[in-house]
Formats: C-alpha cells, structure tokens, sequence
C-alpha cells in the first residue's frame, strides 16, 4: 500500500486522509490511521519494517520530513528514523536526549543536565542540525545551552533524518533534521469515543523526580478536534555512576500544549496550536560543568512556540493541494548571579512561514510525479542584556532569509523511483546595536535520490546532498570580554562580519532487505546498511590567540578571540540495521560508525563520536497485554582525537523494562517500568566533563478515561 499522492501536512492527518482515500469510510479511516501510527515500529531500528503487534493493515512507516510528502521509509533514499507515541512512552524520557541517544550515529553529549545538553549526529554538532517542532524551525543556539526544550509527553512522533538536507529545509541541516511533532486528540482518543481525559503519574529515582500531567480532548462530527495537556516535574539533584550527586542539577518544569484542527468541508483544514515550556533551578552558568560557586544563577528557561496551519486535502484535484504553515517562537533565558547579583537576560525570537503546492501528474507509460514547490521565509531577533545594558558578548542581531524550492518524485513503473531537488536562499544578518553591520549571501542546494526495488525483498538507494549553514548574527558580530587573564589582561572578542556559509556535499548509498512473506504468519525481517561520505567546507571555528603583546583588536596583553572559516573537512561511515520482529518475541542489532579528518590540518575532527554497537531484545505476551524487553549500549574508546581533546573510554550501559497495557475491565490504563543503566556503570561520554546518570529505576502510570 502506497501513499505516495498524500499532501505534505503532519504525518497523522496524512494517515486519516490516505486512510479515507483508500477505505471509502471515516470508520476505516481511523482504523487505518492508528495502523499507520502503530506501524512506525517503537524502537531504535525504525527505518526498517515495525517491531510491535501485528495488525491487519501492511502498512510500514512513513516519512513527512524527508520529502515534505507523506511517502513510505522503504522508498525514501535517506537514512531516516522515527521514534512513536508507544515508544516515547515506554523510555519515560525526561528530555529529549534521552529519545534520541539509541540512534546509530547519533549522539547525545553536555553531562546530565537537560539544559545542558549538546546532540551530535555523524561527526557534526548540534548547531549544524536543523531542528523542528511541527514544522516550524527552532533556531536558537547558546553556547552550552540545548538547543531546544521541550516536554517529551507531549510528543506524538520524532523523526531524524542523518546526513545534508538544505535542498528542502534551508539553512542549518549539514548534519541532518530533527522533526518533532506534538500529539493532538485523534492520537489519543479511543476507537469509537469522540470524548477523552488521561491522567498520569510517574517517579524517577536517580534524582527524586515526581511527575505529574493530565489531558482532556475530543472530536466533534469528524471536523474539529481539540486537545488541552499539561504536565508538571519536579525533580532533585541527579546521582551519577560513581555514587555522588551532581550538585545543582535539580530542576522545576511546567510545560502544557492547546492544540485544535478543524475542517470546513473534509478537504480544507486549519490548525492551531500553543506549545509552552517553563523551568527553573539552581546552575552554574554553564550547565555543562560542575557547580562552582561563583558559577552558580538562578536560571529561568522559557520557551513558547505558536503555529497556524492550513492545508488542502483534495483526491479529486490532482495539482491543487496547498498547504500554509505560520509560525513563531520566543526562547528566553534569565540568570541571575547567586555571588553577587548580575542579571543576564537572552532572548530569541524567530517567526516564519512556509507556503507550498504539491501536484500529483499520472503520465502515460508508467511514470507518475510528485511535485512539490514553495516559498519559505523566516527571521530571528536576537537580544540579550546584563543589568539592563546591551551584552556585546550576545550582541542584538537579526536574521532575514528568504527562499524557493522545489521538488519532483519521480515513479518510474513499479520498482524505481527518482527525487530530486533544488533550493535557493537569501539570507541577510545584520548588528542591531552600534554600527549596523550587515553581512548577506545566497546558497544553492542541490539533492537527487534513487531507489531501485530489484526484487520484492532487495531495494538499492543511492543520494546525493548538498546542504549550507549562514553565520549566526553572535557569530558575525560578538565583541566583548571573551575571558580574564589576571588584573589587566583580557582576551576580547573581534566580531568578524565577512564570514562566508558552510557548505556540505554527501554522497550516500544503501540497501534494504525486508521479507514478511517466506516467514510464520506474523512475522517480519528487515535489513538496512547504508554508506555515507560528507564534504564540509568553510567550517566557522573559533580562534583564540593568546599573547601578552598588543596584537590588532586588543592593545593591551590577553590577545583577540575570533571566528573564522577555517577548516574543511571529511566525514565518512556506516550504518547497518537488523531486526526480527515476531509476534510474540522481537530482536535487533544496529552497528554505527562515523570517521571524520580536518583536511586542513589533517588531523582528526574533535566532535566524531566513537563506534557503537545497540541490541534489544523482548517477549511479548498478548492475551496478558504484557512487552518486557531489554536494550544493550556498547560504545567503543575514543583515542582518535585531536591534541587538546581528552580521550574517553569504552563503557556498556543495559536497561530494561516492562509495558501492562490490560484490556477489558482495565482498558486504558497503562503501566510502564524501567531501569536505566541497570549495572550502575560509573562512565564519562566523550566530550562530556560530567559523569553520566547512574542506575535510574523509573515508573510510570497512567488512564485513559
């Protein structure tokens, strides 16, 4: 079953439509849509045929934000995963690292704290990664600060793409996207029910986390759905592998989604939605490091984030599917110094747009297309103040970047299908404070993509990407006291306004196995492997020189820091994915490594995380509504690092857990019990200062009324 002609609009509204398309009924249609939700296999191997209980429907997972089409993973390219609704609520995240470090090539580094953390995916940090939440870009970019905060219960989906993907997304996706999506009502409600509530309730023992929330949603004639869902956590200071506390790492969330889709007439939908984060604790300023208590603030972290949705779903009008995404984001961060009262104030604001068509061509001899072209524009405001004054550290900036893509899939009879695609952006940064600074460029991004079913179980993919990243405003123009050096001395920032985009090309090839039909009723195999090697150029890196002479920028000892495009570099490896999914057992077996060389200095490249092997397996016992599984991390030594770059050691981490999901009498209620780093293994990730967690039993309950 394909669903190539669906519109590009979120990935649950694509299954109601195709669903509805296919069936010719709404009671078909839902029945199919939880299908398509389900089949989005809950574990780490999720680009390949779904680990979970068998359903009626042969229906594998489907990608939105590798194509901006609803389009099934077997025919996409890429290398793409997608974590679901049912695993979310099996790993109990407490953040988003906890979700996505079980991804080959994907890394989650910065130590424990949540607001500290930094991801990594092939070789290429996390301000080289394109992030999304329902489609809207989340670009604010702190040093030592995550990129985005978030509430994972408040999750539908999140799908990550590894590898270059500017020619759809624009600036920023070097090292890939990841794509976030929140739940709305048709996710939660029950087969048959128009009305629903949950509530849940959930502990953490490695650092005495309560967590609280609760949802009311429902529908209305199959046209308006609405969802209100709030959730609450409190939690004390973590305890690391080695037995200590890490000091100062406790924390406070609120965070709640309103989110409502309604259809005039069952082909135009608009949506609205509000997503807001709130959290408070005691850090030190830079959340990656030990508490010292000169370091320590108060730290208030908020994030809202608006969107308004349009979109057609037409089957009858074949070139006329439009879709209008508005969006816009505020991210502030407040501190206040607990030694002597300094105040910093950052703030972020992006708003944006995304209008698209796409148009769906039966031509003669076997060939369909896809077409899909639009507009994009956004801009970011950067401000930020210590004790009420301008911070040239953070200077005020802003960020204008308009572009047009486009976008043909290419189906050539049953067994190849050709995409690619070409983008256009305009950017243009300039200083809001002092001298109006400017610095504009444009970008080019080119991709094509081929996938070749040689048989029904052996498919070939092969890509090529071309994707670009535009200097930030707080790269382009940071001036300031960059550290101090004893009385007199300091090494200040040189703003550097001529910096040119990154730039990088990947070439990738691949294949699938995936087998259902030689196999007991039931059951499913899968196999991916794919091969990448990604050209950067232009890297922005910081240069600090350091010198008691007076050099240009600073007259005085202490020397300048500033950034510069320094390096190009070359990133190559590998991706090989097993699973076995029965129904009442299932396995897997992935395998991650990633290579990567400065060719300007021929050395290797500091960020490239060390190899990894990650297995799971599990029992199922239907009749009791029962899953226990298993999940092993092993993660190589890392000595194939720059001078400068401590190595880290090799460390296995297990966890286990257990999904009650009853029936009948108890129908909707849920338990979920786990146990991170179930040996109570004392290990330092790479490039991590801090410990990681120790052993975290967790528990959580929740009813879906």
């Amino acid at each position: 079953m394909s669903c190539q002609g669906s519109p590009s609009f979120p990935t649950h509204t694509a299954a109601r439509s195709l669903a509805k398309t296919r069936t010719g009924s709404s009671g078909q249609a839902s029945r199919l849509a939880r299908a398509l939700t389900l089949s989005s296999l809950p574990v780490v191997f999720v680009a390949l045929p779904a680990i979970g209980d068998p359903i009626e429907v042969e229906l594998g997972p489907v990608t939105v934000t590798a194509t901006k089409t609803s389009r099934p993973l077997d025919e996409v390219p890429e290398s793409v995963s997608i974590i679901d609704r049912a695993e979310i609520d099996q790993r109990q995240p407490q953040n988003l690292g906890d979700l996505l470090e079980d991804l080959p090539n994907v890394a989650v580094g910065g130590g424990p704290r949540g607001i500290g953390q930094a991801v990594t995916m092939r070789g290429l940090s996390d301000d080289r990664i394109l992030f999304l939440l329902d489609g809207a870009r989340q670009n604010f970019a702190g040093a030592h600060n995550a990129r985005l905060f978030v509430e994972p219960d408040l999750l539908r989906q999140v799908e990550v793409i590894r590898g270059p993907a500017s020619a759809l997304w624009g600036s920023g996706a070097i090292g890939g996207v990841i794509a976030l999506e929140t739940a709305d009502a048709s996710d939660l409600l029950a087969p048959g029910k128009t009305l629903g509530a949950r509530a849940r309730a959930g502990y953490q023992g490695v650092n005495a986390q309560w967590m609280s929330g609760a949802a009311v949603y429902g529908r209305i004639d199959d046209q308006l759905d609405l969802l209100v869902d709030l959730n609450h956590r409190d939690a004390g200071d973590m305890r690391l592998g080695d037995g200590e506390d890490l000091e100062n790492s406790g924390f406070e969330r609120t965070s709640g989604l309103a989110k409502g889709t309604w259809s005039v007439d069952g082909r135009n939908w608009f949506s609205a939605s509000y997503l807001g984060f709130s959290e408070d604790g005691e850090v030190p300023s830079n959340a990656q490091n030990e508490a010292a208590p000169e370091t320590l603030v108060d730290r208030t972290t908020r994030q809202d984030n608006m969107t308004f949705r349009y979109w057609r779903d037409d089957a009858d009008n074949r070139s006329f599917n439009p879709s209008l995404l508005l969006y816009r984001n505020l991210t502030r961060i407040d501190e206040d110094r607990k030694q002597d009262g300094r105040s910093d104030e950052t703030e972020l604001t992006t708003i944006g747009l995304d209008a698209r068509n796409t148009m769906r061509l039966g031509l003669s001899r076997g060939i369909d297309q896809i077409i899909s072209y639009g507009l994009e524009y956004y801009e970011d405001s950067a401000n930020a103040k210590r004790d009420g004054a301008p911070r040239s550290s953070a200077p005020d900036g802003s960020q204008q970047v308009i572009s047009a893509y486009l976008q043909d899939e290419i189906l050539i009879g049953e067994r190849l299908s050709l995409i690619p695609g070409i983008r256009f952006d305009d950017y243009s940064s300039t200083l809001n404070q002092g001298s109006a600074e400017t610095n504009e460029d444009s970008a080019w991004s080119a991709k094509i993509g081929a996938n070749l079913r040689v048989t029904d179980w052996l498919s070939l993919q092969a890509s090529y990407n071309e994707a670009f990243r535009a200097p930030s405003p707080a790269e382009l123009f940071v001036s300031g006291v960059h550290f101090t050096c004893g009385r007199g001395c300091q090494n200040l920032f040189v703003p550097n306004p001529d910096l040119k985009p990154e730039k990088a090309h990947n070439k990738e090839i691949g294949l699938r196995l995936s087998q259902q039909d030689l196999l007991a009723d039931g059951d499913r195999a899968g196999f991916r492997a794919a091969f990448f090697r990604n050209d950067v150029r232009d890297f922005i890196d910081r240069e600090v020189v350091f010198t008691f002479r007076p050099v240009p920028g600073n007259p005085g000892p202490g020397g300048v820091t500033t950034q510069e495009n320094v390096t190009d570099a070359r990133l190559e490896g590998v991706e090989i994915e097993a699973i076995y999914d029965a129904p009442r057992w299932f396995a897997g077996l992935a395998y991650a490594q990633t290579r990567g060389d400065n060719e300007t200095t021929g050395k290797p490249l500091a960020s490239v995380q060390p190899d990894e092997w990650i297995s799971r397996l599990g029992l199922r016992f239907p009749a009791q509504g029962l899953e226990i599984g298993a999940r092993g991390r092993f993660i190589a030594a890392q000595d194939r690092v720059p001078e400068g770059i401590e190595p880290s050691d090799s460390y296995n981490l297990y966890d286990i857990w257990l999904r009650w999901q009853p029936a009948e009498r108890l129908a909707g209620l849920s338990l979920d019990l786990g146990v991170d780093n179930l040996l109570d293994e004392d290990y330092r990730p790479y490039l991590s200062v801090l410990q990681g967690p120790g052993r975290n039993i967790k528990a959580t309950l929740s009813y879906n009324f």
